[in-house]
């Protein structure tokens, strides 16, 4: 197969082919790919009405599930297999959901080994909760709520953000990684998440028929962000959040309200994975979700 790089240039060549699809998953969506590029030096492969994603994970070569309607994915996913064949290379696939690990259970017996990836799942919500963050399970996070909105009352202004406020993102950024990161310098800790924001403000021109990247403002500066898009009609995907971790309530704030201003009507929120980073999965399960978005990786025997 010829492949090429998932850069800006391929938005034109895939969108058609993400919208073929309603995967759930974050990594079937063009920007997720766009972002994490550079780690997992993603390319892709137009077939007979599908497409085919490739990348590279600790030096080897994997496939995720090609975008394909419905009554093409079983064509697509043995045009994959046949590839790994045909290149004499181990059959490898990551970030299958469950649905069809049991079709290629059906498709190819006894052919693979399935991993179930818990650092990879997906966090997904009910979008009404965290919009009105009600309950008993959820009432630390009404309590920091109302102590924001009582201590900056009248100062906060909420919107959109654009190519002119960018260079108060990276402001942000920037202290925001010193204090996590401590001694380290902005340059010392920049890490692959940087690099993936950065694209997405490079070409937000380009992308931001999709991309919403919405603003907290207290006192006219910028102290928290948030990048995400609708991936199907029911759920928001949520690529990177932001805030400034001293402003108690800031967090579970923008939380809220990018979903309240810019999701309206979205039934499903997902927050992506947690990676294994325990204090990330302590955060994500502080807001308790609906269910995962569960991933597997699967391996040829």
């Amino acid at each position: 197969m010829d492949f090429k790089e998932i850069n800006i240039d391929a938005k034109e060549v895939l969108d058609k082919y993400f919208d073929l699809v309603d995967y759930e998953a974050c990594e079937y969506c063009f920007n997720t790919l766009l972002m994490w590029q550079h780690t997992y030096k993603t390319c892709y492969h137009i077939g007979d009405g599908f497409a085919v994603l490739v990348g590279e994970h600790e030096g080897e070569v994997f496939s995720i599930l090609p975008l394909a309607p419905k009554e093409k994915i079983e064509d697509a996913i043995r045009y994959v297999v046949d590839w790994f064949d045909t290149d004499n290379k181990k059959i490898y696939f990551r970030g299958i959901d469950r649905n069809v690990v049991e079709k290629l259970k059906r498709m190819y017996p006894d052919k693979f080994n399935y991993i179930e990836e818990r650092d990879i799942f997906d966090y997904v919500y009910d979008a009404e909760k965290l919009r009105t963050v009600k309950g008993r399970k959820l009432s630390g996070k009404r309590n920091h709520l109302n102590h924001f909105k009582r201590e900056y009352e009248g100062r906060i202004e909420r919107r959109l953000l654009d190519e002119k406020d960018f260079d108060e993102c990276y402001k942000l950024l920037e202290s925001w990684g010193e204090s996590k990161n401590g001694s380290k310098s902005f340059e010392e800790s920049i890490d692959d998440e940087f690099v993936g924001m950065k694209k997405l403000f490079d070409n937000y021109e380009i992308i931001k028929d999709k991309l919403k990247v919405y603003g907290i403002f207290i006192d006219g500066k910028l102290e928290a962000f948030s990048a995400g898009e609708k991936i199907n009609d029911n759920m928001a995907l949520i690529h990177l959040e932001k805030a400034n971790s001293e402003i108690r309530g800031l967090y579970p704030y923008i939380n809220q309200m990018f979903i309240v201003d810019e999701f309206p009507d979205v039934e499903w929120v997902n927050r992506e994975e947690d990676m294994g980073v325990e204090g990330l999965r302590k955060s994500k399960l502080s807001y308790y979700p609906e269910r995962f978005v569960e991933k597997f990786t699967v391996r040829e025997v």
